[in-house]
């Protein structure tokens, strides 16, 4: 039976391509998700959208289980968000980044189709971000984005969940030092199946 994997995310996730002017997608050949589909032979969901935050209001929670609950069952749920929370910050402070992936990691593993299964969820530390190339001032959402993956890596552990830490990756960003090229994206979809290969 072909395995179902779900990932959830933000423009990283959705494929932004950064040289358009308008928003457009790189093409299917060059995002992670969709490239994992084809590497892998799973139906991989691209539940990816530009600007998002890790859901922590009642609105983006609701819109978080509506999404689950129309998508139905799935092996495997993969979780890359963090990068809005940072750049969205007047003070970037991974500590309040990290309360925040906690309460939606909590919610959920109590969604119905999380099956009391935290195995079923991968948690992915963002790639660092590079935004301090054009401003001194911004190197500190550089610093700060380099704490993803001890932060990330806590919370995968206290709850049982998988973990990855894209950080480590050297995956390529675009001129913009936030989104990842269409060869940063087949980097991320290679390591994801090198880790996902033997688990399902």
């Amino acid at each position: 039976m072909k395995k179902r994997i779900y990932c959830f995310g933000d423009s990283n996730t959705y494929g932004y391509d950064a040289r358009s002017f308008w928003g457009e997608r790189l093409p299917e050949t060059e995002r992670w998700p969709d490239i994992l589909g084809a590497l892998s032979g799973w139906d991989v969901i691209n539940a990816g959208m530009n600007g998002r935050e890790i859901p922590h209001e009642p609105r983006t929670l609701t819109s978080f289980d509506r999404d689950w609950s129309g998508c139905g069952k799935v092996d495997r749920m993969l979780i890359l968000l963090g990068s809005n929370d940072l750049l969205n910050s007047y003070v970037p402070q991974m500590e309040t980044i990290g309360e925040r992936m906690e309460r939606f990691v909590t919610h959920a593993l109590a969604h119905p189709l999380a099956e009391k299964n935290a195995g079923k969820f991968l948690l992915i530390a963002p790639p660092r971000v590079d935004v301090g190339r054009f401003r001194e001032e911004d190197g500190c959402y550089d610093a700060e984005s380099g704490k993803f993956g001890s932060c990330y890596e806590k919370i995968a552990s206290r709850y049982g969940l998988g973990f990855a830490d894209a950080g480590r990756w050297e995956l390529p960003l675009a001129h913009d030092g936030v989104h990842l090229t269409g060869e940063g994206h087949k980097r991320m979809a290679r390591r994801l199946w090198e880790m996902l290969e033997g688990e399902l």
